[in-house]
């Protein structure tokens, strides 16, 4: 990559991004520090990070006391996250989806000797402020083929799990190849295990923005229409504070915000 277009679009648009979503929440986390939290470049869920969110979220009643879940049963909600590709990517991110939604049952031996099943949940639906949400940008991760890694400008993350993936390119680039190269990434020999778990992607520049959710065709991107006017510009007020907001500003807070 030329240095020009990388000081481009690292500074016009994937900075102002990062500045914007650490205003919302976002923790930043260096592409170094990143590798300390998954167990290598294939694995793409923060597994320190979700294993700690667990433990915290998630614990049951028993004769009126609050008990957490073994060790084990975390440890296996982890894997069954963690789907194989063996239906192809649109039928694990369906799966994955269903799973971060509804959360998984496990068994818990009792002290009485009894077991019972109670539901592991990924995700505090009701609380947002209980969940932690990280942005890592240049997120490496190794291809499929073995032929080199992939790195994602944005990857955002809830609880270890990555979300979205948003691709910046400079004003004069069309939504068009930043579409086309999310696409090929989420390809077979590509990062396919990244996609599987995330729920939104975006092509932007600081003018214009185009969005989708995993495997989606080209031609079926959107541009979004936000209808709470008076919320966004709230946010924009809490947010970009020196310059005028752009349509990346706009739509990041959009579609981004924890609370959405």
């Amino acid at each position: 990559m030329p240095v020009v277009k990388s000081f481009d679009e690292r500074y016009i648009s994937q900075i102002p991004a990062i500045v914007v979503l650490q205003e919302l929440g976002y923790q930043y986390i260096s592409p170094g520090k990143v590798d300390q939290l998954r167990g290598n470049q294939h694995d793409v869920l923060l597994r320190t990070v979700l294993e700690n969110k667990l433990n915290e979220l998630n614990f049951y009643e028993y004769k009126g006391e609050i008990r957490k879940f073994s060790a084990t049963n975390i440890q296996q909600a982890i894997r069954d996250l963690d789907e194989p590709l063996t239906n192809g990517l649109v039928k694990t991110n369906e799966a994955i989806y269903e799973t971060i939604m509804n959360g998984r049952s496990y068994t818990e031996f009792l002290p009485d000797g009894s077991k019972k099943s109670f539901t592991v949940q990924y995700i505090d639906w009701k609380n947002i402020e209980n969940n932690v949400f990280h942005i890592v940008e240049e997120f490496e991760v190794e291809r499929m083929d073995g032929r080199g890694t992939v790195r994602p400008d944005i990857v955002l993350f809830v609880n270890g799990i990555p979300f979205a993936v948003i691709e910046c390119k400079r004003a004069s680039i069309s939504m068009s190849q930043g579409i086309s190269q999310m696409i090929r990434n989420q390809g077979k020999d590509y990062v396919p295990h990244l996609f599987k778990f995330v729920q939104l992607v975006m092509s932007t520049n600081k003018n214009e923005t185009m969005y989708a959710t995993c495997n989606t065709p080209k031609k079926f991107w959107s541009v979004w229409q936000e209808e709470k006017e008076d919320w966004l510009n709230h946010w924009l007020d809490q947010t970009v504070e020196d310059r005028l907001a752009t349509t990346q500003d706009k739509n990041i807070i959009s579609l981004f915000h924890p609370e959405r």
